[in-house]
Parts: C-alpha cells; sequence; structure tokens
C-alpha cells in the first residue's frame, strides 16, 4: 500500500513539466494590459481609415481586420481581473512614453494617398512585434498555473498571422514603382526606429531579454 505521507511529485511519472513558468501573477497581468492597450489603439487607428481610404479592397480588409483588434482588446480585459484585480482598466496602459510615440507616428498619415504608409505601419512594423511579443508569452509561461493565458493568447495569434497576410498581399499589391519601394522602406525605418526605442509592444523584454556576449580573451 502507498505511503499517504510520502512526497510526491506535482505530476505523473511520465509528466515532467514545471508548475511555474516564466511570468510571475504580477508580471503576467502588467503585460496583459498592455496588451489591451495596443489592440485598442490599433482598433481605433483602422477604424478611423476604413473611413479615408479610397481602395474598396484596402476598406474592406481593414474593416474585418479592426474588429479583430476589438475582440483581442475583449479578451485580455475579461483575463485581467482573473489574474490581479477587478480593475482592468488601471493596468490598461501603454508600457511607456515610447510606444505612445510610435503609435502617433504609425496613426499620422492620413491623406487618401498615403494607404502605402498607413500598410507599412500595420503590417510590417507592429503585427510583427505583436506577434514576436505573443509568441515569446506563450513559450515561456506555464501551461498549468495560466492555461487561460494561453488560449486567448493562440486565439489571438491566429488572426494576427492571417492579418499579417493579407495586409503583405494587399501592400504588394499596391507598391508598382520603384519610388513606392522607397516610400514603403523609409516609412518602415522610421517606425521600426520608434518602435525600437519603446523595446516593443510591452516595453522592453517584450521578447526576452538579451544576455550579453562574454568577451573571449586569449
Amino acid at each position: 500500500m502507498a505511503d499517504p505521507d510520502k512526497p510526491r511529485a506535482a505530476f505523473a511519472p511520465w509528466d515532467r513539466r514545471e508548475l511555474p513558468g516564466l511570468f510571475g501573477v504580477e508580471e503576467s497581468a502588467k503585460r496583459i494590459g498592455h496588451y489591451k492597450w495596443i489592440e485598442m489603439r490599433l482598433f481605433e487607428v483602422l477604424g478611423g481609415w476604413v473611413a479615408t481610404v479610397p481602395e474598396l479592397d484596402v476598406k474592406l480588409r481593414l474593416g474585418t481586420h479592426c474588429y479583430h483588434h476589438a475582440w483581442h482588446a475583449e479578451l485580455w480585459h475579461k483575463r485581467l481581473p482573473e489574474l490581479r484585480e477587478m480593475n482592468p482598466d488601471r493596468l490598461t496602459v501603454p508600457p511607456n512614453d515610447e510606444l505612445v510615440a510610435f503609435v502617433d507616428a504609425m496613426s499620422e498619415p492620413e491623406a487618401p494617398g498615403e494607404t502605402i504608409e498607413k500598410l507599412v505601419g500595420v503590417y510590417r512594423v507592429l503585427i510583427p512585434a505583436k506577434i514576436a511579443a505573443y509568441t515569446f508569452h506563450l513559450n515561456n509561461t506555464s501551461t498549468i498555473t495560466d492555461a487561460p493565458t494561453i488560449r486567448s493568447l493562440k486565439f489571438v495569434l491566429q488572426d494576427e498571422f492571417e492579418d499579417w497576410r493579407d495586409g503583405e498581399m494587399l501592400l504588394q499589391s499596391l507598391i508598382e514603382t520603384p519610388t513606392e519601394v522607397e516610400r514603403a522602406a523609409a516609412h518602415q525605418a522610421r517606425l521600426q526606429t520608434l518602435l525600437l526605442g519603446a523595446g516593443g509592444i510591452a516595453g522592453p523584454g517584450s521578447i526576452g531579454s538579451v544576455e550579453p556576449t562574454e568577451e573571449v580573451t586569449s
């Protein structure tokens, strides 16, 4: 007969997962608050552009995508009270002023002839950064203690990958001349630099910290 007082591992002998993930409750709540903020801002930006872009196919895709981001924000809003407290709005903030500056710059193009710049900011800069941050979170949280967050991340990532593909295809259909290639590249470089200063959508550490390389001495 098994000894009921004998210490046992948390999981069965064939299951060697570790209970804790990389993120504690406070850190996970903080990150998810940042996620909700960026999803809300992206919903607002895309929704505003729907009324101004002249290209019908772009207008229709932006209309679809903006509601994806609204739903993502709702997912994160519902997750916050489970993680930290009953006041999700307190945690719905940007990680720093640099990310606010990035979003402001991304949303600047308003003229009907700036559709390329609009799409570049969202689909070549912001959404790839979101995919990177969400994937890092997915791969580094506990499958036991944080299963609801993992489920939400998987739902969100599916939308993000599909929207990224749509946006890139739209861009490739719009960029037809060397001048337009240069426009797209210049705008991307400017926004990428601003996002670099923010450290990503959740601030520094959005996709983990980079360990310094040790110098090799002879």
